[in-house]
């Protein structure tokens, strides 16, 4: 058995650790697995730990995500397998079905982790410690209904003796209901007119006319008025029938003393089954909690840095969300220059649910719980945790509170080191402020040289300014709302904090004068002293909200740079492509141009030669602009063969001029003559051009005729 030295049950008390185990048990079924729940308790062995943290989160992922869990809660069974070890006994049938149903339920289980193993490599590991025995299932549900009943076919003799039991049962029935119409029929039956009395069918017969009926009375009712008597005619039957009851009752009972014979061998897996199932429904209880908690899995670490963000107290964040209030998170952090913090500010303001908060967390975490924290956080293994939160004024042993704590710090100083996290809650309280305060200095210097981790909350000064002597030592405060004289409850490192007693009391109603008595009489460097700590601490919090009101601008102009540089990217995008249309279509209207140009000084010339000269040019140059080659001239008068050919023997086939036509050229600006056939731009009807004035043409569309500005013609056949 492994042995680990225990975190001491006063931490777990103080830190209401009982709390969080009634809450997850309340997702238990069995007694046993409630049991299980409750005991556990922290442990200090890394890889036991983890293993526990990451069978829990396993579990919480198959409830977050489609593939469930098999149905696991079988009702234990253990107390059943004690029958096996007592000679000649018997496991009654319906333990005999919790044993089916639990093989079944592992055989399940087993295929499921093995066929999705990346999602649960730690349940599966689990459960392959159990070497399976399916026959086990099957001998119990071949002779055991889910019902829990032996059945029929167990054995031969059984279903004889119920086949002659269901026979006898009918003629029973068939005899009694013929004696209970006779008797009904001649009133002498009362108005229920039968019963059943020791399992036995009776007739109710009225007390008037018991002797006329003929059977045995086996008894009356409480009025005495009605007799009951089973008739003389199934008596004898009767006896049969329950003859053959005992039959097969010892007929079963052998059956059962088979069966458990059998399962003798499989005693002791049949025990490592069941303590898996509960084990396994602790699990799924933890995950449970987890899910309603919104816990996950802490990154545990060997180093002593632990660092919570977005902590929250598991206890008060379940309280508060189901009265609707607002849970305020914590970020915390202990490491190697940063091993002692100490909490001032007002009280009611929440030091002590932060320092709660750090102890419970990490207690769970030891403990194989999941934590309510970001997945940034992560936390090392203490190997003790010491406590003394609250007043534990010992009423038995007759010590105040102040002498409770003294011996509270001699059990501290005994077993600190600098593998413990101490937790103390109102350091050096129930005593004279100076005296008590001096005292706690005194402690807390001790625990420094042990290189401990803790975390304090105190009101005393002289603690607030130890944090100037130890680099390792600093100081935090709660928060206060200085305008609404309350609390906001979040935690800041860095500055001690004021107590803010004075302020209080004002808001409470505390008349002035008595306020301005109370500061006289202390000492002025006192009330200067927490005067600079509420100063420093609006302060503070005016920085940060510049700070917050910055880092949202920041945010905002940031925002705003990505929004202009993507609006900037895609007008870019939008330039590129338009210059890209820009340059295709002023090619084209180039093209057109030069096309024109060689169209209208052949129309001029009349000359086909000329013209396949001024388009083999036309197309050399072209085509020097698309495709550059060094060797430029040899390319050239290649290329220039090779064009002439071509057009030559483009030339020899077609009539050129007769082509030519027939083009329809839009971009050319052509000099109207009478005859020509025209039509308007973007139209499809032709017409010819009858008479010309100016800037006007007159069109005979053949049915009709109409003006119409040269400037909107363009030519289809020249006349």
């Amino acid at each position: 058995m492994r042995i680990f030295q225990p975190i001491h049950p006063k931490a777990l008390e103080d830190l209401e650790f009982d709390q969080i185990l009634r809450y997850i048990s309340q997702f238990t079924h069995s007694d046993e697995a409630d049991k299980m729940v409750k005991a556990i308790k922290p442990d200090t062995n890394i890889d036991v730990i983890k293993y526990q943290l990451n069978l829990t989160d396993e579990y919480l992922t198959s409830l977050e995500s489609e593939n469930p869990i098999p149905y696991h809660i079988i009702p234990p069974f253990a107390d059943a397998l004690k029958k096996l070890k007592i000679e000649n006994a018997f496991i009654e049938p319906k333990n005999l079905l919790i044993i089916a149903n639990a093989v079944e339920a592992i055989v399940m289980l087993k295929k499921f982790f093995k066929k999705l193993n990346t999602y649960f490599p730690n349940l599966l590991v689990e459960i392959s410690k159990l070497k399976i025995y399916p026959e086990i299932e099957k001998l119990i549900h071949s002779k055991i209904n889910q019902y829990g009943e032996v059945v029929d076919n167990a054995s031969d003799n059984l279903k004889s003796i119920r086949k002659e039991i269901r026979s006898l049962q009918q003629e029973i029935l068939q005899i009694f209901s013929k004696e209970k119409q006779k008797y009904d029929k001649i009133g002498f039956l009362s108005d229920i007119k039968e019963s059943v009395l020791e399992n036995r069918n009776v007739l109710a017969v009225l007390a008037a006319h018991r002797k006329k009926v003929k059977g045995s009375i086996l008894g009356t009712s409480k009025t005495g008025s009605i007799v009951f008597i089973e008739p003389e005619a199934i008596s004898h039957l009767q006896k049969q029938y329950f003859g053959l009851l005992y039959e097969e009752k010892q007929e079963i009972i052998k059956i059962l003393k088979e069966i458990t014979e059998e399962l003798r061998p499989f005693e002791e897996i049949l025990h490592k089954y069941n303590a898996y199932l509960i084990q396994l429904e602790v699990i799924a209880a933890k995950a449970k909690y987890a899910l309603e908690l919104q816990a996950i899995k802490p990154n545990i670490i060997n180093e002593q840095n632990l660092y919570l963000k977005q902590a929250y107290h598991p206890i008060l964040k379940l309280t508060n969300e189901s009265l609707g209030l607002k849970v305020v998170s914590q970020d915390i952090e202990l490491n190697e220059n940063q091993r002692i913090i100490i909490i001032s500010g007002p009280n009611a303001g929440g030091k002590s649910i932060s320092l709660k908060t750090v102890g419970l967390l990490q207690v769970m975490a030891q403990s194989g719980i999941l934590i309510p924290v970001h997945t940034d956080s992560h936390i090392p293994i203490y190997k003790n945790i010491l406590t003394d939160i609250g007043d534990n004024q010992s009423i038995e042993n007759q010590l105040s509170t102040y002498s409770y704590r003294l011996k509270n710090m001699r059990n501290f100083l005994r077993k600190i080191n600098e593998n413990t996290l101490f937790l103390i809650d109102e350091f050096g309280t129930g005593s004279d402020p100076e005296l008590g305060g001096a005292l706690a200095e005194a402690f807390l210097d001790e625990f420094y040289k042990k290189k401990a981790f803790g975390i304090i909350t105190t009101h005393y000064n002289n603690l607030k300014l130890i944090a100037d002597k130890y680099s390792e030592i600093v100081n935090a405060h709660m928060e206060f709302d200085i305008k609404k004289l309350q609390p906001t409850y979040h935690l800041n490192i860095g500055q001690a904090g004021s107590s803010f007693t004075f302020e209080v009391a004002q808001k409470i109603g505390i008349p002035y004068n008595i306020i301005n008595k109370a500061k006289k009489k202390v000492s002025r460097n006192k009330v200067k002293f927490d005067e600079t700590l509420v100063k420093m601490q609006k302060e503070i919090k005016l920085m940060k909200e510049k700070q917050e009101k910055i880092k949202n601008e920041r945010e905002k102009l940031a925002k705003e740079h990505e929004e202009h540089t993507q609006i900037n990217k895609n007008i870019l995008q939008k330039l590129n492509r338009f210059n890209q249309l820009y340059q295709l279509e002023n090619k084209t209207l180039q093209a057109g141009e030069k096309i024109k140009k060689i169209f209208e000084d052949y129309y001029r010339h009349q000359n086909a030669k000329r013209l396949t000269t001024q388009v083999f040019k036309w197309a050399e140059i072209e085509k020097t602009k698309k495709f550059p080659v060094e060797n430029k001239k040899s390319k050239n008068q290649q290329s220039n063969r090779k064009i002439k050919k071509e057009v030559k023997k483009e030339l020899e086939k077609k009539d050129i001029a007769k082509e030519l036509e027939k083009i329809e050229i839009k971009t050319m600006k052509f000099v109207p003559q009478i005859n020509d056939q025209v039509r308007l731009k973007g139209s499809q009807s032709n017409a010819t051009i009858e008479k010309l004035e100016k800037n006007k043409a007159l069109l005979n569309y053949g049915k009709f005729m109409a003006w119409a500005p040269i400037k909107e013609l363009e030519l289809v056949i020249r006349k």
